[in-house]
């Protein structure tokens, strides 16, 4: 499996501090979905932590290299990246060849562990969580369905996906997928409806055009649906023409 944490690629040695490049070179999480382990105590003078991945948040263990130039490089970089891993802070993406490319959005779960430099090599770990813990397609799918109409379409994924509807007319919601009705009042071209996580609004939100939150014009009662993988019959009783954007989703 090779990785891309953040713009740095598995093998690929990738500027940094104090000149040294660094590599990524292993990782576990995904592969191991049935290991339920736990963080221990800092053992060692390194600080180094014995450590694996819990399956229902998905963390991810990162091991890497960082080559100095020279030993004083080395310890230099000892003492920054011991307290921060510069450019891998907050949250970015994993994207994972399986062959097919799936992306994980991830944040820092723990402080970062680094060996004390072996001449002039490091050897650091970095355990990341997932935000959203189902791996994605990394571009989108899009469905149009227009007003009064039914379409049949087949989502890739093994996972029911999240979905973007967006109002490409004024009009009316009443969108049904696999048995999920979602319901509003008449909305304007451009405005959004957005099911949870991944996109830019990962809440569940109804905004217009400009931002302005949309909510109260559900109608109840209401659901929010989801693609679901395998064959979907995609229902708009609505007056408003639809398009629908989803990432298939995997467990």
């Amino acid at each position: 499996m090779v990785w891309d944490l953040f713009g740095i690629s598995a093998n690929t040695d990738v500027a940094s501090v104090d000149g040294c490049k660094w590599t990524v070179a292993s990782s576990d999480g995904w592969d191991a979905p049935d290991q339920r382990t736990q963080f221990t105590s800092p053992t060692g003078r390194d600080g180094q932590r014995v450590s694996s991945m819990y399956a229902d948040g998905r963390p991810v263990v990162i091991k890497g290299l960082i080559f100095a130039p020279t030993d004083d490089a080395a310890w230099a970089a000892y003492d920054r990246v011991t307290s921060s891993l510069p450019g891998l802070r907050g949250v970015g993406t994993i994207t994972a060849y399986e062959p097919v490319p799936k992306s994980l959005t991830v944040v820092q779960s723990a402080p970062p562990r680094v060996s004390k430099p072996a001449g002039r090599t490091l050897t650091y770990w970095l355990s990341l969580t997932a935000e959203y813990p189902w791996k994605r397609a990394l571009s989108a799918t899009t469905v149009t369905v227009g007003a009064g109409a039914t379409v049949s379409h087949t989502a890739a994924g093994t996972f029911p996906a999240e979905i973007e509807v967006t109002c490409t007319t004024t009009g009316t919601v009443d969108l049904t997928i696999a048995g999920l009705r979602l319901r509003t009042g008449s909305l304007n071209a451009g405005s959004k409806l957005t099911s949870g996580p991944g996109f830019t609004n990962p809440k569940r939100t109804i905004l217009s055009s400009t931002g302005v939150n949309l909510f109260g014009l559900i109608v109840q009662p209401m659901q929010w649906p989801a693609m679901v993988p395998g064959v979907n019959s995609i229902h708009q009783a609505g007056t408003a023409n639809l398009s629908i954007r989803y990432f298939p989703t995997f467990a």
